[in-house]
């Protein structure tokens, strides 16, 4: 029995329940997916001086800033995959999905419009890689090895052979610099 000039408030509950259960079918449907936000796979290349001690033995680690205008190459579908990099240590590439090699094209132009060019082959081997089933697949490579031409590039030298999104440096280019 209700008394007279007694008001219930219903709507305010219903509207409570309501948002509850709209609140608890949103939170259940959310899945929880642990894809990274920094995903993208490149080769980190950096760049050296090739300078060797008196025992005839290079001397690791004397990083340079090229002054000169760098383009580079991916050979085979010839696509510019740096293009004009100026005062830079290093160059981050992307690399071929399927390809075992990927042959590629270091140009470097001069103040005096002289061209220097060296080809890299890249062997490597390649992974698909999931971090979630809910993610995209991602290809990891791991170098199996590397040479190239040397008129501007005196050595390569593979320092992490795994190549993912972590970031670290795969190769140090050493190049021959004028004394």
């Amino acid at each position: 029995m209700s008394k007279k000039g007694t008001s219930y408030r219903l709507l305010p509950s219903i509207a409570g329940g309501v948002m509850a259960c709209v609140l608890g079918v949103a939170l259940c449907a959310c899945e929880s997916v642990s894809c990274p936000l920094n995903n993208t796979v490149e080769s980190v290349y950096g760049f050296y001086a090739a300078l060797y001690d008196d025992n005839g033995q290079l001397v690791k680690d004397q990083g340079i800033s090229i002054g000169d205008t760098l383009n580079v190459t991916l050979l085979g579908p010839d696509s510019i995959i740096a293009n004009r990099v100026t005062n830079q240590s290093g160059v981050n590439l992307p690399v071929s999905f399927y390809e075992d090699t990927d042959v590629i094209e270091f140009a470097l132009t001069d103040t005096l419009s002289r061209v220097g060019r060296d080809t890299l082959w890249i062997h490597k081997r390649n992974t698909h890689h999931w971090d979630d089933p809910s993610c995209p697949v991602h290809m990891w490579h791991q170098v199996l090895g590397v040479r190239s031409t040397h008129h501007l590039i005196d050595t390569v030298l593979v320092t992490n052979p795994q190549i993912n999104y972590d970031g670290l440096e795969n190769f140090q280019i050493y190049f021959r610099i004028a004394e």
